[in-house]
């Protein structure tokens, strides 16, 4: 038996690493479900012994990426360090991953993406936000940070930092970015209760400082 789900998990699994491309590529609201099963030349039958719909594919293709990406930032972390300096790190593995995928992003973003760009970030919040604030607890802990409600604090930076600072989503000027990234630092620094400068890395990143 346990055979048998290792199989089913490793088919299944391959099957979402196909799904993923195709709503990246064909978009979201653009694929239905027969294009979806085509596509992963099966059956119909064979597509529902692994997903129940289109919407449940797309949920759990999202997953694995997110899990993945989780994975690969948290076999980083060194835990040996201060609070602001694991949080620097995190932010800035994050902020490279996503650079890395600038046109993976772009097809993301694109208006028949939309659903699936919300489930992204939907995604991305639930699974790092734990991770997140007990980060920011340490610090808390240490006197770094002072904040009363750290899981919270830690779903709103995510949120904010993963649409508000989507350069490919709401196609900012240069001049206009500057100012948005200033702000969303001005902002981590005063959710977080941090010393100023404390997160002027972000804009050093994108070259502004």
């Amino acid at each position: 038996m346990a055979r048998t789900n290792k199989d089913f998990n490793n088919k299944r699994n391959e099957l979402l690493e196909k799904i993923w491309n195709i709503f990246i590529t064909n978009g979201y609201e653009d694929t239905t479900l027969s294009f979806i099963i085509r596509t992963l030349n099966i059956s119909k039958g064979a597509f529902y012994h692994y997903f129940s719909s289109k919407e449940e594919c797309a949920d759990a293709a999202v997953e694995m990426y997110v899990k993945r990406w989780f994975k690969e930032i948290t076999e980083q972390d060194v835990k040996e360090l201060k609070s602001d300096e694991r949080l620097k790190q995190i932010i800035l593995m994050g902020i490279q991953t996503a650079s890395n995928n600038s046109e993976q992003n772009e097809k993301i973003n694109s208006p028949s993406n939309a659903i699936f760009h919300q489930k992204l970030i939907v995604s991305i919040v639930k699974q790092f936000a734990p991770f997140y604030a007990e980060i920011i607890s340490q610090g808390v802990e240490e006197g770094i940070f002072n904040v009363t409600y750290p899981l919270e604090t830690a779903e709103m930076i995510l949120t904010l930092s993963n649409f508000y600072l989507d350069i490919d989503l709401f196609k900012w000027s240069e001049e206009t970015i500057i100012s948005k990234v200033t702000a969303f630092e001005e902002l981590l620094t005063r959710s977080l209760g941090a010393e100023n400068n404390t997160f002027s890395f972000v804009s050093e990143f994108f070259g502004l400082r």
